[in-house]
């Protein structure tokens, strides 16, 4: 009997130590931890963290992490808590809050883009600048809820500024 619960331990130990090898964002203790960090008074927030580490809350969230959170996040390379992609995801690229990139399009423009996203990345506001070989400059003012809901399904308001003998010619388009 004896041999058997050593076996099952074994075993059980075995199996935490493949699934910790699934990295991930530990989002459980992640949250608790900024929602320890919500507390105003560094006393009370100190009293809280003891508390938490006293009472294993700490140590019940990071293994839900380990054993049920991570290994999720790490197959189906999105995390079940914050719904945000995998950390391993190698197809994810998120871009600066603030940024500005310069390229030249196939038909030889010149395109400079610059953009903003908000504080919790719902909304983007862009600046593209086009200048065509001959010259002609097209400005796009671009604001949508989401960089995806702009590139999928359209839904942004343009503004287009595009000179024509040095006079600027607004169009706005809503889609």
């Amino acid at each position: 009997m004896r041999a058997k619960k050593a076996g099952t331990a074994v075993a059980l130990l075995c199996g935490i130590t493949l699934l910790s090898g699934c990295y991930g964002q530990f989002a459980l203790v992640h949250t608790l931890y900024k929602a320890n960090g919500q507390v105003e008074n560094k006393w009370a927030r100190s009293g809280l963290t003891a508390l938490m580490v006293i009472l294993p809350v700490y140590e019940f969230a990071g293994l839900g992490d380990v054993i049920i959170f991570n290994p999720i996040e790490f197959w189906s390379k999105k995390n079940p808590i914050t719904d945000k992609p995998s950390v391993a995801s190698k197809n994810t690229v998120v871009p600066p809050v603030n940024g500005t990139t310069v390229g030249t399009a196939k038909n030889g423009e010149r395109v400079t883009v610059s953009w903003h996203f908000s504080n919790n990345r719902e909304r983007v506001s862009a600046v593209v600048v086009k200048r065509s070989s001959a010259g002609n400059v097209t400005v796009h003012l671009v604001r949508a809820k989401t960089l995806e809901g702009a590139l999928e399904t359209g839904h942004v308001q343009m503004t287009t500024i595009r000179f024509d003998r040095n006079l600027p010619v607004v169009t706005r388009k809503v889609g």
